[in-house]
Order: structure tokens, then C-alpha cells, then sequence
């Protein structure tokens, strides 16, 4: 593979995508600020903030290991730390559980007629967590040598087949279990259609994860490529912003323009829907 050297391109699409982040953090402060007006505290304010920050996490994690910036003589160099608690553990796993649990609570209220809060409700987001702190703890025991490990020649992480492995599984099985639950909710009466937002959000995941999936075993030095590094990264954080304003564009637009509009015309179609109780108004 020809080498295309840290360069304008990779500074341009840095300067862009936390451009996009700076304004996504503009709108978690105005989500934190309104958390309580009902359209968006249907939306699960604060795991829509927890997703925020993870992806932010994601994309710290893939700057480092898609080859954007130089790790040579930094704390960066830390592929393990970086690549596998930063990019993976926190980032890309758990915004994944985040929307999955946000999928369970949907089928909980419309499937199940349980509430959207509880011990039951958090508990397989506390088991997934604790898989995820296991696998961690013990890709920090093992050697570099099957894991991650920094390449001073090229200032690069370089993931082992096996290790990579696992961590696609892990994220896969997330997405699976999230297009599952979406698949039992498809059919909810909910005049919100947010049903439809999960489905969009898969929809994008899953083209965009086979494409990295793909791509990390035909091109596994991919970060010496300009092209490829760039656009996997830009594809990861389109991905994070389409599900995340998938959920929450249109209540928070709602809430900076039409507030009260808003607010009697939504409670006045859950009405129609039946599902006083599920919102609790």
C-alpha cells in the first residue's frame, strides 16, 4: 500500500468534524437545559447525553488509531489505552449499548407494559457493561503481541486478526440485538414513529459497519492510506450524528421555535393514541 503521509487533508477533516461536535455540544446544553419539557424527556434525555459523549470518545479514539495525528513520543502511544478502552470500550460499544437499551426500553413500555425505569430495565445494560469491563480488564493482561500494540516504524496501532475479531463481534452483536428489539416495536401505535427512528439508525449503522468490517480485513494498514483513513473516520462520525439527531432533531427543533405548539399538539395526539400513561401526562 502506498504510504500518504499526516498531512492538510487530515487536519481539514479534524477541524470539520469537531466543528460538528462543538455544535452537537450546543445542543446536548440546550437538551440538559429543557431536559423536563415533556417531547423531550420522552427521548431519554440523559442517555441521549451519555451517547453524545461516548461518540465524542470514539472519535478521540479514532483519531488516534486511524492514523490522523502522530503518536510518536506522546501518552497517544498508548495503542491499548487508546484503542481498545477509548475507541472501543467507551466509545463505540457503549453508544451502541446506549441505543440498545433505549430500544428495550420502547419494547418494555409498548410490548411489555413495564415501566422505562427500574432495576429491570437497567439490567442487561449493567451485564453488558460488566462484559465489557471483563474483556477489557483482560485485553489489558495479555500480551501487545495478540492484542494492539504501537509500530514505531509506521506511528501506528496495528490490531491483531484475532483481537479485531472479537471487538467487530462484540459491536456486531450489539446492532443485532438493537435491529431485533427494533423489529418486535415495529408496530407500536406511537404517533412519533420512533419505531422509524431506530429503524433509520440500523439502517446506517449497518451499512456503515460492513463497509469497516470489510475494509479493516482487505486493508488492514489502511491508516497509511489517506483516503481510506479519512473516510472511515467521516463515516463513523456521520453514523454517530444520524443516530443521534434521528432522535432527537425534531423535539429539540420543536422546543427552540414552536415550544408550546409543540408541547399542546404532542400531548394532544398521545391522547388520540392512547398512551397517557406510557408518557405520563
Amino acid at each position: 500500500m502506498h504510504l500518504d503521509p499526516i498531512g492538510k487533508a487530515d487536519l481539514v477533516m479534524i477541524i470539520v468534524i469537531s466543528a460538528v461536535y462543538a455544535a452537537d455540544l450546543v445542543s446536548v446544553l440546550y437538551l440538559i437545559a429543557n431536559r423536563n419539557y415533556p417531547p423531550l424527556k420522552s427521548k431519554s434525555p440523559m442517555l441521549m447525553v451519555a451517547a453524545f459523549v461516548s461518540s465524542v470518545a470514539w472519535y478521540c479514539g479514532d483519531l488516534v488509531t486511524n492514523g490522523h495525528i502522530h503518536l510518536s513520543g506522546t501518552v497517544m502511544a498508548n495503542c491499548k489505552a487508546f484503542g481498545v478502552w477509548v475507541r472501543v470500550l467507551l466509545g463505540v460499544c457503549t453508544i451502541s449499548s446506549l441505543i440498545a437499551l433505549r430500544s428495550y426500553g420502547l419494547y418494555r413500555v409498548f410490548r411489555m407494559n413495564l415501566p422505562y425505569r427500574g432495576l429491570g430495565f437497567y439490567l442487561p445494560f449493567m451485564i453488558y457493561c460488566a462484559c465489557l469491563l471483563v474483556y477489557g480488564i483482560v485485553s489489558q493482561v495479555l500480551s501487545t503481541d495478540v492484542t494492539v500494540k504501537y509500530v514505531g516504524l509506521m506511528d501506528l496501532c496495528y490490531y491483531y486478526d484475532g483481537f479485531k475479531a472479537s471487538l467487530f463481534v462484540f459491536i456486531w452483536v450489539t446492532w443485532l440485538i438493537v435491529a431485533y428489539i427494533n423489529w418486535k416495536i415495529r408496530n407500536i401505535k406511537s404517533s412519533f414513529n420512533e419505531s422509524r427512528e431506530m429503524a433509520l439508525s440500523c439502517f446506517v449503522v449497518f451499512a456503515i459497519l460492513t463497509f469497516t468490517t470489510i475494509m479493516h480485513y482487505t486493508h488492514p494498514m489502511y491508516p497509511l492510506s489517506r483516503t481510506l483513513r479519512l473516510l472511515t473516520t467521516s463515516l463513523d462520525h456521520v453514523a454517530t450524528n444520524v443516530v443521534w439527531w434521528s432522535i432527537m432533531g425534531t423535539p429539540l427543533f420543536n422546543c427552540l421555535f414552536r415550544k408550546q405548539r409543540y408541547l399542546e399538539m404532542w400531548k394532544r395526539k398521545l391522547r388520540q393514541d392512547g398512551l397517557q400513561r406510557e408518557y405520563q401526562i
